[in-house]
């Protein structure tokens, strides 16, 4: 069967009917017969739709309903609440449901109630059983009393006092609103269904039912009791000469086939009788009035296993759709890939067909692009000592009693200085060194300083701090390492200081020698 089929069971006191369900249409139903042989028979049956979700419609004469108030709790409590009471009023069996119909106007406003049961279970057990033997997904455990309430809104048949009357395969069914909501319902049972005794039947129990609703003042006094009578169309006729207008009831008939087009059904012609009318309203109506939840697990299973499925099939799909995109995507990139070859072949055979229109040369093309990139690299790295001795001039205007003597700049590729040239052949010049011009990277920078300090005096104290002055303004730089070559007096611990008082030469003078390296910009 179809993923969205259905399998709807109609519960009577002598019988289960099965319709299988699919696309609004059903089939034709198939009855077993409350004994062994029909508990048999249903459970051979089941075997054949062992995964198709099963909604049980249970038609019972002992079906029970009581109103009541509680304290208006919320949450676990108020669940514990409703719980024990329907333990208290139906503790012998576990197909129970509470229905909170408002509040009470006074005092502490407590909810209320309407509690129903299906009080006798045997009736239901030995077609529960076979359900769960089959592992059947059990949906629910439904009553045509409690779908009344969707019944008559979808119908718009609203009323103060209103008792609803519909001709069922099990009896006639009674079930009374106010204000649309239900008090109680219960069904009278039929061994004959011809139109006469049914209209009778129809005529009687209302009656009855006016009478009883009076009595316990459900019904005020003088108000009318409205009575719809839903039945095939067959039947009118005979409910029209049997149930006539009192001053306390008033009747309004309605044809399964009117009531089956305003719900949307399909073929509501073949409705001759409410039960399918009431398993229709199945697929509306999600919430499960009886069944205990340990019956309704094969059901719970099944939504899980589907929604494991439909998660796999995502999955499936994403990563399908992924690979087709990575695949749509290789392709495009190999096929870029073999356009741009083709566009370096023609690329290249055109600069090749250039090439050999251009006058012949001494040099070839890759000798001359290889020398541009000498001259561009030797442009960029090229050494010059401006930057050097614009450090040394900054430093020099801070510091007037300096005077210089010599400069000389060199370049060298480490600590040492220019490295050692290699000797030319005879009758050749000899050809620079490569990292001496800046190939492949500039080196450092050296600037030999000799100079003296003015005036000296003979002042060796303020001579030391000039120099040591000029180095620590030189040492600002941190590109610059300085080194002292000599001071103005040898002040190193292995030298020894001479001299007289009194005798100075005239001509002494405070001269030093200082080392100035400058390191490339990283």
């Amino acid at each position: 069967m179809g993923l969205f089929c259905k399998q709807l069971l109609y519960l009577s006191n002598d019988q289960v009917t099965i319709f299988q369900w699919e696309k609004g249409l059903y089939s034709t139903g198939h009855i077993f017969f409350n004994d062994e042989a029909g508990w048999e028979d249903f459970s051979c049956y089941l075997a054949q739709y062992s995964d198709t979700p099963t909604f049980l419609l249970a038609d019972l004469i002992e079906e029970s309903f009581q109103q009541d108030t509680i304290p208006h709790v919320l949450g676990s409590a108020r669940q514990a609440l409703i719980q024990r009471r329907l333990g208290q009023l139906y503790r012998d069996t576990p197909y129970r449901h509470a229905i909170q119909q408002g509040r009470e106007v006074q005092g502490r406003k407590d909810d209320r109630m309407l509690f129903s049961a299906l009080v006798n279970m045997e009736l239901l057990k030995p077609w529960v059983n076979a359900l769960l033997q089959q592992k059947m997904p059990l949906a629910g455990i439904y009553s045509p009393a409690l779908l009344s309430i969707h019944l008559i809104g979808k119908l718009g048949l609203g009323s103060e006092n209103l008792l609803l009357v519909t001709h069922q395969s099990n009896g006639l069914r009674q079930s009374f609103f106010q204000n649309s909501e239900l008090k109680f319902s219960r069904l009278t049972s039929l061994n004959d269904h011809k139109p006469d005794t049914v209209a009778e039947m129809a005529a009687r129990e209302t009656a009855n039912t006016q009478h009883f609703l009076a009595s316990t003042r459900l019904l005020p006094r003088d108000a009318t009791l409205e009575v719809i009578i839903l039945a095939g169309a067959e039947y009118m006729p005979h409910f029209q000469s049997f149930c006539q207008d009192t001053p306390a009831i008033t009747y309004r008939l309605l044809s399964l086939t009117d009531a089956a087009t305003q719900l949307g059904l399909k073929n509501p012609g073949s409705f001759s009788i409410c039960d399918l009318l009431f398993l229709s309203l199945l697929n509306h109506s999600s919430t499960n009035h009886y069944a205990p939840k340990e019956q309704t697990r094969y059901f719970r299973l099944r939504h899980i296993r589907i929604g494991l499925n439909i998660l796999s099939l995502c999955l499936v799909t994403g990563v399908l759709l992924w690979t087709g995109i990575n695949g749509l995507k290789t392709m495009q990139h190999s096929q870029q890939s073999r356009q741009m070859v083709i566009e370096a072949r023609n690329a290249h055979q055109a600069q090749e067909a250039v090439v050999r229109l251009l006058p012949a040369t001494d040099a070839s093309p890759q000798s001359m692009k290889a020398a541009v990139n000498i001259e561009q690299i030797i442009a960029h790295n090229a050494l010059a000592p401006k930057q050097l001795l614009s450090i040394v001039s900054q430093a020099l205007d801070a510091l007037p009693q300096i005077s210089l003597d010599q400069l000389r700049w060199q370049v060298s590729t480490g600590d040492k200085e220019s490295p050692t040239m290699p000797q030319a052949a005879v009758g050749l010049e000899a050809a620079p060194d490569a990292m001496l011009i800046g190939i492949p990277k500039k080196i450092n920078t050296v600037l030999l300083i000799e100079g003296e300090v003015k005036p000296f005096a003979f002042d060796y104290r303020s001579a030391l701090e000039s120099v040591r002055a000029l180095v620590a303004e030189l040492g600002k730089n941190k590109q610059l390492k300085v080194e002292i070559i000599r001071f103005p007096l040898d002040i190193a611990p292995t030298s020894t200081l001479t001299g007289k008082t009194g005798n100075e030469a005239p001509d002494s003078k405070a001269q030093f020698s200082l080392k100035l390296t400058l390191s490339p910009e990283n």
